[in-house]
């Protein structure tokens, strides 16, 4: 798992694409990504991505579009005419451009052919001034690019760190139904860059909520059950769907409440008590004042194939690493986190108060994309985490 440190580490580090001819210009390449490197950024480039079923031109769309800026160094030569009519290096321009990334432009002091001359030109009254810098070298350049980015800082990790914590902290707020026999577990994870990650005019599109279902349906550890009806309610800037009967709840029922925020934000409540259907006294007051954690763990894995296939579909290109996520257990009441005793006759009545939530993390953690979809270790974690959390309430006494 990744640690708190190591989080602010990998959040202080925005991606930057490298754009350029790349035959015969690999060591102003390489240049451009250590300058990249030493301003703290990541560099994004062609030649490091890894083999795939799509296209080479649709691989480099994608990078461009999963990055924070663009670092366009142009030279002598234009590049070999795509089948669009324009070299590869302007058709990325013109997607950096669409999708309005932040610039840097560095040209070669060299001789140029007719139409990159003509590219060059036109570049001048859209980027101008400052960021139209000139070299000669690959140490130059990266000289050049290191200060670029110091000092355009296309994001502050600090700030990206807060405003992410202050989304899980409003996703936390939304508490789902209150009833004497149910606990609730919710996970929330989020991206940290705050911007649209989904469409919210797609909240209201029945393909794009069959999509969802289908997902949290199929899941190797499924969330949602085809047994269960569905209630779904698409809002401005979230989709809430719930698994829930809420005239049934007595019976034992998979309760699960989904939602999927404009800005990638997810948020999972299930039922950790109320899990099986009522056989009698004794095993209706065993609900009221335990919680067992064989069940938690259960939901856990849910929650994090459902988050894995979430993330996976949204986000292909892993422009959103690492991820924060934070967990609670919700009206807790007066119950222990204790596995039920075979052949229970009675249960011991807690005496510590009332207790409305139980959360895992003072402070949300980061988890990679690697981590999100093999979850085991931080599910342990978490469970460890939270039987200290009880452990410390009993001796509050």
């Amino acid at each position: 798992m990744v640690d708190h440190t190591r989080a602010v580490e990998l959040i202080a580090r925005p991606r930057v694409f490298i754009s350029s001819v790349q035959e015969g210009y690999t060591h102003f390449r390489d240049g451009a990504s250590r300058g990249i490197t030493k301003a703290g950024c990541l560099p994004i480039r062609a030649e490091d991505f890894p083999a795939g079923t799509v296209s080479p031109r649709t691989a480099c769309l994608d990078g461009v579009a999963s990055c924070d800026a663009v670092v366009l160094i142009l030279g002598a030569r234009y590049g070999t005419p795509t089948a669009v009519g324009i070299s590869a290096v302007e058709e990325e321009y013109s997607e950096a451009r669409r999708l309005k990334k932040r610039f840097l432009v560095f040209i070669e002091k060299t001789t140029y052919e007719p139409r990159q001359s003509e590219f060059i030109q036109s570049l001048s009254s859209y980027v101008g001034g400052h960021w139209r810098k000139s070299f000669s070298s690959a140490d130059e350049l990266e000289a050049l690019v290191e200060q670029g980015l110091k000092e355009v800082a296309p994001m502050s990790g600090t700030d990206l760190e807060k405003s992410a914590r202050k989304r899980i902290d409003a996703a936390f707020a939304e508490r789902p139904p209150k009833s004497d026999q149910v606990s609730w577990l919710k996970v929330v994870w989020t991206a940290l860059r705050d911007e649209e990650v989904v469409d919210p005019v797609r909240f209201s599109d029945q393909r794009f909520q069959d999509e969802i279902q289908r997902l949290a349906h199929s899941v190797e550890a499924r969330l949602f059950d085809y047994a269960q009806s569905k209630q779904t309610r698409p809002e401005a800037a979230r989709l809430h769907i719930s698994q829930v009967d809420h005239r049934n709840w007595s019976e034992g029922q998979n309760l699960v409440e989904l939602d999927v925020y404009e800005n990638g934000t997810l948020a999972i409540a299930a039922n950790v008590t109320g899990v099986k259907a009522r056989s009698g006294p004794s095993h209706d007051i065993a609900q009221l004042y335990q919680i067992d954690p064989d069940t938690v763990s259960q939901r856990l894995t849910q929650a994090w194939s459902f988050a894995n296939s979430w993330w996976n579909a949204i986000d292909t290109y892993a422009r959103h690493e690492p991820l924060l996520y934070n967990l609670a257990l919700l009206d807790v009441g007066t119950r222990r986190l204790e596995r039920p005793r075979p052949h229970q006759n009675g249960v011991t009545i807690p005496w510590f108060n009332q207790v409305e939530i139980v959360q895992a993390y003072d402070h949300p953690r980061a988890v990679s994309r690697a981590e999100l979809q093999s979850p085991h270790d931080a599910i342990r974690h978490a469970m460890s985490i939270l039987e200290i959390r009880f452990r410390d309430l009993e001796k509050k006494r």
